[in-house]
């Protein structure tokens, strides 16, 4: 998923549409494109990729429950924030970082492994405050 969605912002017509409307949404729509339709349709493939991994972590986890992803909800706040808002190559980046920091922790000294993450995080933060692969919008 995280090659295709790559592919699909990095070289198809469509992911410059995305990549630009963020950027710069009124340039965007005086080159002809209608960017509120071009917004919809990124919320609808991000709702997909959520209802997908919601679909993957009740696989994982064997019960499906309203408040199933309570239990991962401060990971995922920590992986965002490591790698970078609105980053998807940071993000997956924070992922991997954040799970072999939480499993070698746990392993090790299970008390202390949601504790490492956040000093993980502070780290990082110190280290990079705008996360591991940030952003950079053109001026």
């Amino acid at each position: 998923m995280f090659l295709s969605l790559q592919a699909v912002l990095r070289r198809t017509k469509m992911g410059l549409i995305v990549r630009a409307g963020v950027e710069n949404p009124e340039m965007v729509q005086a080159l002809g494109y209608n960017i509120t339709r071009v917004f919809v349709g990124v919320f609808i493939a991000g709702s997909a990729l959520a209802g997908l991994g919601g679909v993957m972590w009740a696989l994982y986890q064997e019960v499906i429950t309203a408040h199933m992803g309570n239990e991962i909800m401060i990971l995922v706040f920590i992986v965002v924030i490591i790698g970078g808002l609105g980053s998807v190559e940071g993000c997956f980046i924070g992922a991997l970082t954040v799970g072999l920091v939480q499993n070698y922790a746990a392993f090790l000294e299970p008390k202390l492994a949601l504790i490492s993450n956040i000093a993980l995080m502070v780290a990082i933060l110190m280290w990079r405050p705008m996360g591991m692969v940030p952003v950079v919008k053109a001026k």
